[in-house]
């Protein structure tokens, strides 16, 4: 997220302990690059709850910055600045059923 390219959609909070965006439509873009098929704002919540973020913000807690823009906010105990060696530790809550 420290990538100059991402622009100014997507950030940390100031404890790294969030991560914070402004645009749906960017986050889900950033998202299907990386492989995730999701097309819709309610698909990529799901996903972020099965893989156990907790939403801080929704429409009705919303976090406006100075400018005004809303930021929409997740939190995860093993998704923190600076600590890559905790990413191993996110797992899918929830295991989709296969057919056997």
């Amino acid at each position: 997220m420290e990538n100059p390219a991402i622009g100014g959609w997507l950030r940390w909070s100031e404890d790294g302990t969030e991560v914070q965006f402004n645009s749906w439509p960017m986050m889900i873009g950033a998202l299907a690059a990386q492989g995730m098929a999701a097309t819709k704002k309610e698909s990529v919540n799901k996903n972020f709850h099965d893989y156990g973020f907790k939403r801080l913000t929704d429409s009705r807690r919303r976090i406006p910055d100075e400018d005004g823009i809303i930021w929409f906010a997740f939190e995860h105990a093993n998704f923190k600045r600076g600590r890559p060696d905790l990413l191993r530790n996110i797992k899918r809550r929830y295991q989709r059923w296969r057919p056997t």
